[in-house]
């Protein structure tokens, strides 16, 4: 047996009624936080290298007592982990991943990195645990930190595996019971059996229960739900809009960017929305998330082959579109739900301009103007960089490759008529004219019809003869079809039309791409006439 070391002369001895000299730190988080916000709410905790501060009275470890249970009790142990949605994969990733497993659904990419498609949507990485059990998993997980998932017997798909009702085998009769410190009279002397079960599972579904702001600012405005004192979201352009949003007190305004960083890092520290219920008229908060993903997420789903640039450029512009100007307002956050949501369920939208990326470019300049001369429009450049003016579209090197053989006006009209239809559009049948390629869309619910001329464009500028005079009604014919023209002379005579140019483009200073601008500008002025 080794000698015991001797204790050194005035060395503490830790005694349970001695306070420690570490913050009560609790379980680490289980999501990058890069706010400095404390996980779920909590309060701060600074640690004092030297050991030098004085801890406060409220800082010290609340002393435990083991006590027995009836032989009949259960306990159920519980496990944090983040909602399934958390570890939802982008959309631009998913069109990379290998089919399915025929056998067990998942998808194999490489030795180290599964994936599974979830039964309710969505595909996540897979990890195993400690205990051989499937999990979601992040990237950046040196353990899998999700909920576990198992494959729904008879598919390719998955599920979240349900909890486990009860307890199986031996049975726990310990429970820890919190008692008062003589100088905290604030403490609880004990702790209910329903708050002990559930509190660790409030931490994900109602985190904004520890957003009271009375203590950090007592003077501060906001709404006050079931005792507890809320700052808000500014209202923005109404008043009177019945629905407000709290937010946490340690969050200030929320911009573009600091919004995207916590819907990708933790959904439940989001803004939540609250309405005034009748008859009492008191304050409740909705117990629904607003935003289930990041606002790049929503646009990436809804139109899957805009490019990385162009669905970051579409989702900033969105949000100042909504609330009027570059920080979150609680109309503008209503506007946000309200056009995603109007997207999922595919309804008409009091807002087009929130709803269309197509509406919200701004109409480009072209320089030439009288019958008989020619336009020329210059294409901004494609950077990620700089304000929304253009729309880029992803191809895979095989669509390209296929393209490039004839880029002949029919190739044109099918490559562009097969990535309007899958960001779902309604387009016009093309007619097999090879010359002055165009082709008329629209979307179901939508008010605005699209006219878009193709072109293939070598370097920057596209030139185009004006068309007038009484044959351009014919031309008009033979390049869209008659059910397309009359489609575009009622939508121009309602002041409905949208007048776009696209195709593709090949410049030596960026990528092959497929493009979208919008000029506004009819090179039929005999339409005006009609």
């Amino acid at each position: 047996m080794s000698p015991r070391r001797p204790i050194k002369t005035g060395a503490p001895t830790n005694t349970p009624e001695t306070p420690s000299s570490l913050p009560d730190v609790g379980p680490p988080a289980i999501h990058r936080l890069p706010l400095n916000i404390a996980p779920h709410g909590e309060d701060r905790v600074s640690i004092d290298p030297l050991g030098t501060s004085v801890q406060s009275p409220s800082s010290r470890p609340v002393p435990l007592e083991i006590a027995d249970l009836p032989v009949e009790t259960h306990v159920t142990p519980v496990v944090v982990h983040a909602p399934i949605e958390h570890f939802f994969l982008p959309p631009n990733q998913l069109s990379r991943l290998p089919a399915p497993n025929a056998l067990s659904g998942i998808r194999e990419l490489g030795t180290q990195r599964h994936f599974v498609d979830l039964q309710e949507g969505g595909t996540v990485l897979l990890g195993i645990d400690a205990e051989n059990h499937y999990r979601a998993r992040l990237n950046s997980d040196f353990r899998p930190s999700g909920p576990r998932v198992e494959r729904v017997e008879g598919t390719l798909t998955w599920r979240v595996k349900p909890a486990v009702e009860g307890a199986s085998g031996n049975e726990s009769r310990l429970s820890l019971k919190r008692l008062r410190n003589p100088d905290d009279d604030s403490a609880e002397t004990a702790v209910a059996p329903k708050r002990a079960s559930t509190s660790t599972g409030e931490e994900w579904s109602d985190p904004w229960k520890k957003w009271d702001a009375s203590l950090q600012q007592p003077s501060a405005g906001g709404i006050e739900v079931d005792g507890i004192r809320f700052l808000v979201v500014p209202r923005g352009t109404d008043p009177h809009h019945p629905i407000v949003y709290i937010r946490n007190p340690e969050h200030w305004m929320y911009d573009f960017d600091y919004l995207e960083r916590i819907l990708g890092t933790d959904l439940m520290q989001q803004p939540r929305g609250a309405i005034r219920v009748p008859p009492a008229n008191q304050w409740e908060v909705d117990p629904n998330l607003p935003f289930q993903h990041p606002l790049k997420q929503y646009i990436g789903v809804f139109f899957p082959q805009l490019s990385e640039i162009s669905v970051n450029k579409v989702a900033r512009h969105q949000f100042s579109l909504a609330n009027n100007g570059d920080m979150a307002t609680g109309v503008g956050l209503t506007r946000l739900r309200q056009t995603f949501n109007d997207w999922k369920r595919g309804n008409s939208t009091p807002h087009p301009a929130l709803a269309d990326p197509l509406l919200m470019l701004p109409a480009l300049t072209n320089s030439g103007t009288g019958p008989g001369f020619s336009r020329t429009l210059e294409l901004p450049a494609l950077t990620a960089e700089g304000p929304l003016q253009r729309l880029d579209f992803d191809l895979t090197r095989q669509e390209w490759d296929s393209f490039k053989t004839t880029q002949s006006g029919v190739d044109l009209k099918r490559l562009m008529a097969g990535i309007l239809i899958r960001q779902g559009y309604d387009v016009f049948t093309p007619t097999p004219s090879t010359t002055f390629p165009a082709l008329v869309f629209r979307r179901e619910n939508h008010p605005f019809v699209f006219f878009i001329s193709l072109h293939r464009v070598r370097g920057r500028k596209i030139h185009q003869l004006l068309n007038s005079g009484p044959e351009s009604d014919a031309r008009l014919n033979a390049q869209v079809g008659y059910p397309a023209l009359q489609e575009i002379l009622q939508a121009h005579a309602e002041n409905r039309l949208v007048w776009l140019k696209g195709g593709s483009q090949t410049h030596v200073s960026q990528p092959d791409s497929i493009f979208i601008v919008r000029d506004n500008e009819s090179r039929l002025d005999s339409l005006a006439n009609q």
